[in-house]
């Protein structure tokens, strides 16, 4: 699902890097929020503090009801 949705680090060039090998093939931090037809309603970026925004995400889950 991570490369569905455009979230996985799967770039070769990353392994070529020393400072960015780490990050190949990891998930970026990201909040989705998918309706039930696969439609992504909501995402965030949670870097660089990891930081979910409660309220956001919440109002996001509303709006689909």
């Amino acid at each position: 699902m991570t490369r569905a949705y455009g979230v996985l680090n799967d770039d070769p060039a990353l392994v070529d890097n020393p400072k960015t090998i780490n990050s190949y093939l990891k998930a970026q931090a990201k909040v989705i929020v998918v309706d039930k037809n696969g439609v992504v309603r909501y995402i965030r970026d949670t870097r660089p503090r990891g930081e979910i925004p409660i309220e956001e995400v919440l109002a996001a889950v509303e709006k689909m009801k």
